[in-house]
């Protein structure tokens, strides 16, 4: 028994060190590569990018709007293990910090300002949008699922989706009445009867009319 307690102890004395130790990295800096203090960003999609840290495992990255000592909205704060990450902006003034970590430290946050001025959104009033399927007058049966697509307008960031019994002018239920970023969706289990369905494309400036579809669903 003492000889086993005794090859125990050994080789923990030699491999234990080595299966806990982690590198201290809390000297590190870690190196902005954009967007750099100051910059003018003059795209709505930002993408923050850095140098890697040795030994780290992951990086806090958090974004805030103007500032962190006035922030009104703290838009990011998320921990990834790569070395870049996307950000959807507003225009505006920002602030946004970085550190890595791994398991037992972190460095320092590395911060950075800059200011994002999207572009003017494209005047889509009068685009006509284009639905692909299904086609007027479809029938379909209440076992079916009935996919919904339409064409891409440029310019446009989201789609308005609504489909009504048994049409928009009297409705007796409106099934869906929606915002979503896809020119498709799908809708299943409808109960017998006459629908209509529209769709239109908007943005954060304009927005198109609606095209408009009727279908119906037999039993």
């Amino acid at each position: 028994m003492k000889k086993l307690l005794l090859l125990v102890a050994t080789l923990c004395f030699f491999n234990c060190d080595d299966i806990i130790e982690v590198v201290d990295i809390s000297e590190e800096t870690v190196t902005v590569l954009a967007p750099r203090d100051g910059v003018l960003v003059d795209e709505a999609s930002v993408t923050f990018t850095w140098d890697a840290v040795e030994e780290a495992e992951s990086y806090k990255i958090q974004i805030a709007k103007p500032s962190f000592e006035a922030a009104t909205q703290i838009v990011t704060d998320s921990t990834v293990t790569s070395t870049f990450f996307n950000r959807l902006l507003d225009s505006g003034n920002y602030e946004w910090r970085i550190r890595a970590e791994n398991s037992g430290y972190a460095t320092l946050f590395t911060t950075q300002k800059f200011t994002v001025s999207a572009p003017d959104p494209v005047d889509i009033t009068n685009e006509q949008l284009v639905i692909l399927t299904p086609t007027d007058g479809n029938t379909f049966l209440t076992t079916d699922t009935i996919n919904f697509s339409w064409e891409t307008i440029e310019g446009a960031d989201q789609y308005v989706i609504q489909i009504a019994t048994p049409d928009f002018d009297n409705p007796v239920e409106t099934i869906k009445d929606e915002t979503i970023t896809n020119t498709s969706f799908s809708v299943s289990n409808l109960s017998a009867n006459t629908y209509k369905f529209r769709v239109k494309a908007k943005n954060s400036g304009f927005e198109t009319g609606y095209m408009e579809i009727g279908f119906t669903v037999n039993e």
